[in-house]
């Protein structure tokens, strides 16, 4: 799925985590009794990586694909405005080899702004806004109050409890400073400061608890820490602030907040003995009955989590038994298997950044020389031979959008349909004053290609309708023919996607009347994408830029050379954060036909 600005991307993640929960409690419910209390709590993390990543690659193993009936393309769209300021302006006459020119292609385009946020989603935006800063606000007054809480402890000077801490620190294979403080403030043990970490008791504890009774909290707290709960605490809170507008995912992190009680008290267990568990869990419960509330905060780990989660936990410590080895890698293993199902997207919900394999006869060869400081693709075919030579394999697959290669279609669909009757089709120039001087008069097909005229081929576009135009790009196999952009600007760094191999391919359906169009609109289309000739060699080809803010960031130049009776298509792309253009590509194309002695 394409998504082009911040609102349906969050919603697009939030929708993801929701199911990804449900599937999760799903699990929970079905595997109850089989699924340990450590896969329980480890499951959770599917989701924080869920709602991290902003995006994941495509999988016919992922999960997801059971939801492809689902109409999430409502939540993307075209999030472009087009922009009269900038221009990229460049002649072939200056660049070819030869002279005799039949059209004089130029390289025009306008910027597109791809924005943050849509005009549509500014109120969305606001109020989203609003609940982020709410929280955020309450977030840090309650660590404010924790601070003050830390600055009126007393540090425990009793050296029995403090060798006690170290035993258990030496148990747990703490190292590093950990300090120990006591607080009239506080009803619970708690852990505070991920950096610098303090346990905090409530003030006259240790004089209440036994000794062994004291260990037993000690290790618990510590396993806060050694477990870098209190790191888990911050990213899940940051998740639920942004995401704060979805219940589901509140549910998530609280049942996570429980599960991480119970997975903490596991840890405890497996460092104990056996006739050790009885009295742990007394000690557990003899704490948790003092208490009506819990004491969870997003920078703090504590003992306490509410009176609702005390009978899992007894059941838990009661039936706790070790974990082999086994067990251990077993669970790693199932992990890491689930999340091959859930952090990958259902195929076709990302539309195809790659083009599918092309099964040909490919020779590969290095041209970096020519492509210098931009990354791109070069690809050529021997028609007669049925021969690829590709240039950076991976990027000829690569989908990204058409610019203006897109208008030799537009041109076949508008003479099929009728819309245009030949290259002499005029249409009138409405007044609209571009920065593109060429562009403010009347234009004829044949002058509307050779200065890449954008609204003659919009609003040809518009006459042939958004049905037409998708049923036409799906019959000839045109990239991911998705049009979902808008009908006037899908093809400008928008939806619509093709790679240099399938542009190839069409150049190929094109020159070989393959193509579900008449034979003399073809001929028309040929005609008008003629560069030049000379004596028995023939260039055709069409430019294509696209600017993006301001800056050139996608070059095409597609084509074919007619040389002595044989036919070679070719399709150069070039990609960069300025100076990426139509213009450039054609040069870099030109060059390499020349030493190949096409030209």
């Amino acid at each position: 799925m394409v998504l082009y600005s911040f609102i349906p991307w969050l919603l697009y993640s939030s929708l993801m985590g929701s199911i990804l929960i449900g599937l999760i409690i799903v699990l929970r419910l079905v595997f109850a009794n089989r699924m340990g209390v450590n896969l329980q709590y480890l499951l959770w993390f599917l989701v924080i990586m869920k709602l991290l990543i902003p995006y994941t690659p495509e999988s016919s193993l992922s999960v997801f694909n059971i939801f492809n009936h689902l109409n999430i393309q409502v939540l993307s769209g075209n999030y472009f405005e087009t922009q009269g300021n900038e221009m990229t302006d460049q002649t072939t006459a200056k660049e070819l080899p030869l002279t005799k020119m039949v059209n004089v292609a130029h390289d025009y385009a306008l910027s597109v702004n791809r924005t943050f946020l849509d005009s549509r989603e500014v109120a969305a935006f606001w109020f989203w806004l609003v609940g982020v800063i709410t929280l955020t606000v309450y977030l840090i007054h309650g660590t404010i109050k924790l601070q003050c809480i830390l600055r009126s402890t007393l540090r425990v000077n009793d050296s029995c409890v403090i060798n006690l801490l170290e035993e258990c620190k030496h148990r747990m294979n703490i190292k590093g400073n950990t300090v120990l403080v006591e607080s009239p403030l506080i009803r619970s043990p708690m852990v505070m400061g991920a950096i610098r970490p303090h346990i905090i008791l409530p003030a006259g504890i240790n004089g209440n608890l036994s000794k062994s009774e004291l260990r037993f909290i000690l290790l618990h707290e510590l396993a806060h820490l050694q477990r870098r709960d209190l790191y888990v605490n911050w990213i899940t809170s940051f998740l639920q602030i942004i995401h704060w507008f979805n219940p589901i995912i509140w549910y998530a992190f609280y049942q996570m907040r429980q599960d991480r009680e119970l997975a903490c008290d596991a840890y405890v267990l497996s460092l104990l003995k056996p006739d050790e568990y009885k009295s742990y869990g007394a000690a557990i419960i003899s704490f948790l009955e003092r208490y009506s509330y819990s004491v969870y905060d997003y920078t703090i780990a504590g003992l306490a989590s509410g009176r609702a989660n005390i009978k899992k936990r007894m059941e838990m410590i009661a039936l706790y038994k070790k974990e082999t080895i086994f067990g251990i890698v077993w669970r790693i293993i199932l992990f890491l298997l689930m999340g091959c199902f859930v952090l990958t997207n259902a195929k076709g919900t990302a539309q195809a950044e790659k083009s599918p394999k092309i099964s040909h006869s490919i020779a590969y060869e290095d041209l970096s020389d020519y492509f210098q400081e931009y990354n791109g693709t070069f690809v050529l075919l021997d028609m007669k031979r049925d021969h690829y030579q590709v240039y950076n394999d991976g990027y000829s697959k690569k989908r990204v959008s058409p610019d203006s290669t897109y208008k030799i279609i537009s041109s076949l669909v508008g003479l099929e349909t009728g819309v245009l009757t030949d290259e002499e089709t005029s249409l009138r120039w409405d007044g609209t004053i571009y920065p593109i001087q060429p562009w403010n008069r009347d234009q004829t097909l044949t002058s509307a290609i050779s200065y890449s005229v954008n609204w003659y081929f919009q609003r040809v576009d518009s006459s042939v309708g958004e049905t037409s135009i998708k049923n036409n790009l799906k019959e000839i196999g045109y990239g991911n023919y998705d049009i979902s952009g808008g009908i006037n600007d899908f093809w400008i760094e928008s939806s619509l996607k093709i790679s240099s191999l399938e542009q190839v391919e069409m150049l190929k359906k094109l020159f070989t009347y393959e193509m579900p169009f008449s034979r003399r609109n073809i001929d028309i289309v040929k005609k008008i994408i003629k560069v030049w000739e000379l004596d028995k060699v023939t260039l055709y080809g069409k430019t294509g830029t696209g600017t993006v803010n301001g800056n050139n960031i996608n070059g095409w130049f597609i084509g074919c050379v007619e040389n002595e009776g044989e036919n070679y298509i070719f399709a150069t792309n070039i990609q960069g954060k300025e100076g990426a253009d139509g213009a450039n590509a054609r040069r870099i194309t030109l060059s390499i036909l020349k030493d190949k002695n096409l030209l």
